[in-house]
């Protein structure tokens, strides 16, 4: 934005009054004042220059002093005194221009121009005026009238090539820059300008053009020389991209960006350890910006899948970053990233730490560190965890969820439904993760035996995220073993093999709904089910396979895969009296 001036060139007899009033045609009028107002009138006739010029230096003093009302109110009776100079005019254009109030802004310069069409400072403000309030056409017609006035100002030249690309003339805001290159000759800011706008075009070679050009007005910049590699690049030109690199380099041996513009060439001509090489270079350098060498490095992320021999160079490139960034918590939160997606949950575990301790601002970072603590079954840390982010990030939901979940675990069960309880209040617009709030707390309230809150809690879960197969089978499972509401319990099993067909334990689970209901061969349906899924492995359905046998009569068959269930670790306590006996106990 060019800086306001006020006009230098002040009359000494300021006397000044609204065009409109001098010009019969001009119908507009302001709230200020009217043509009719018999004030102005009386004006219009007897001008006391005394009281003008008093009400003039008055309107000057309150603008100095902020008071902009009064100001505006000086200026306004220097208005109805009489209209032969538009400077207060001017003055009350400029409070509302800097006030934000463009429309009365506009009103007042537009009726200055008027009256003084061929002042700089009065056009200036006009033109401004007409490009902040977005009358692009108008803006450019304003500042070509302000370069007609004074051909050479740079600051106008920029100006109306602003206007034309605002209205989508970029052509026209290139001639401009043309134009001004005839006055000041060779700017970087002008080629960079143009480049710019070729690019956005889509016209490849003009933008390249306007690069060589800087290139040869500066043969020893670097931004110029990296500038027009990377537009080789981008058109394919290799070879001179790699030359005008190396010119670089010349000048500069240790350019980070030359590095990386390199690293880039070689990756896409498959040329992988060049490529690694030159990101090894740029990553040690000071000279480049830590966040695009994460952005670089974020492309590996991809190509590790593709390419397993890229894996060791990435740890290399994420160590080189580490020891460049020591003290900022970037290079350890992506290490971490890396190693875990990896599988190295210790090395994820151990960046994660260091991460937060360089900056403990990042919640996802302590979310991730709870996540492995469980993942290791580290229920101790992941409650410090969980009690340290809480003091940070007090509302952040998933803190309390692994909290609560950490202290289920150790069977603390009434911290855990504190946890879970608080936790929930926090949840915004997120349904699955309050269902399974819901659900966390429904296994600890069935745990203490409060199976009504148990219930409530299931069902609420389950209103939230019907589909929820954990909670269908345990609410299901938990329901079966009190032998109550089992045909509610037989409507969700159903659902629930249904969403995930061939899972043993559901099957399992299933079966032991018929089994309570009596249904003896739906049960053992179910059972022999859940046994061809993997349920042969379990103490506890083989078990169950056996008591459903021998509720058909198949009394021997029972006792073998009651023997079975023994031989599986089973710890019921009825398992030797069944096998001893060769009868049912339950």
């Amino acid at each position: 934005m060019v800086v306001l001036e006020q006009n230098k060139h002040m009359r000494i007899a300021i006397i000044i009054c609204l065009s409109f009033l001098l010009v019969e045609t001009k119908a507009q009028e302001h709230p200020f004042y009217s043509a009719d107002d018999p004030i102005i009138k009386k004006a219009l006739n007897a001008v006391d220059p005394v009281e003008y010029q008093n009400f003039y230096f008055k309107g000057l003093k309150y603008k100095i002093l902020g008071n902009n009302e009064k100001a505006l109110e000086a200026f306004k009776n220097c208005i109805r005194l009489d209209g032969s100079e538009p400077t207060p005019m001017y003055e009350s254009a400029l409070i509302y221009f800097e006030a934000g109030q463009l429309d009365q802004a506009l009103f007042f310069i537009e009726s200055a121009c008027e009256i003084e069409k061929d002042n700089k400072w009065f056009q200036q403000l006009l033109a401004t005026t007409y490009l902040e309030i977005g009358k692009y056409s108008k803006a450019i017609i304003a500042f070509k009238k302000l370069l007609e006035i004074e051909p050479g100002n740079e600051d106008w030249h920029f100006e109306l090539a602003s206007a034309y690309l605002m209205n989508n003339q970029g052509r026209n805001a290139i001639k401009v820059y043309d134009d001004l290159e005839k006055y000041i000759g060779p700017y970087s800011m002008l080629y960079q300008q143009k480049k710019r706008i070729y690019t956005e075009i889509g016209d490849k070679s003009a933008a390249i053009s306007e690069i060589e050009k800087w290139v040869k007005a500066e043969p020893g910049n670097i931004e110029a020389l990296n500038e027009l590699a990377e537009l080789y690049l981008l058109s394919g030109k290799q070879e001179k991209a790699i030359s005008t690199l190396e010119k670089v380099l010349e000048v500069n041996k240790n350019d980070a960006r030359a590095f990386i513009i390199l690293s880039e060439l070689y990756r896409n001509n498959k040329e992988v350890d060049k490529s690694f090489e030159y990101t090894k270079k740029a990553f040690a350098s000071q000279d480049l910006s830590i966040d695009t060498k994460m952005r670089t490095l974020l492309t590996y992320y991809d190509f590790t899948d593709e390419d397993t021999s890229l894996l060791s160079k990435t740890y290399e490139l994420i160590e080189t970053l580490k020891v460049a960034h020591p003290n900022n918590a970037k290079p350890f939160t992506i290490a971490g990233d890396f190693y875990y997606r990896d599988g190295k949950i210790d090395e994820a575990q151990t960046n994660f730490r260091s991460a937060v301790e360089l900056d403990a601002s990042r919640y996802p970072i302590w979310q991730q560190l709870m996540i492995i603590a469980f993942d290791k079954k580290e229920h101790e840390e992941v409650i410090q965890l969980g009690e340290a982010s809480q003091e940070l990030f007090p509302s952040q939901p998933t803190s309390y969820y692994f909290s609560g979940l950490a202290y289920l675990q150790q069977k603390k069960y009434s911290s855990a439904i504190d946890q879970f309880n608080t936790g929930k209040l926090m949840v915004i617009a997120n349904d699955n993760l309050l269902a399974q709030f819901y659900a966390s707390l429904g296994d600890a309230y069935h745990a203490i035996e409060s199976y009504k809150d148990s219930d409530k809690s299931y069902d609420k879960s389950l209103e939230l995220f019907p589909e929820n197969t954990y909670v269908l089978n345990n609410f299901s499972y938990y329901l079966s073993l009190r032998n109550t509401k089992l045909e509610q319990a037989e409507d969700m099993m159903s659902t629930c093999v249904n969403l995930q067909p061939n899972q043993s334990s559901y099957e399992d689970t299933y079966a032991w709904v018929f089994y309570q209901k009596k249904e003896y061969e739906n049960a053992l349906i179910w059972l022999e089910k859940s046994i061809k899924n993997g349920g042969g492995s379990s103490a506890t359905i083989v078990e169950h396979y056996g008591d459903a046998l021998y509720q058909l009569g198949r009394n021997d068959e029972a006792v073998e895969q009651w023997i079975k269930a023994k031989e599986l670790g089973s710890d019921s306590e009825w398992i030797d009296k069944k096998i001893a006996d060769k009868i049912l106990y339950e």
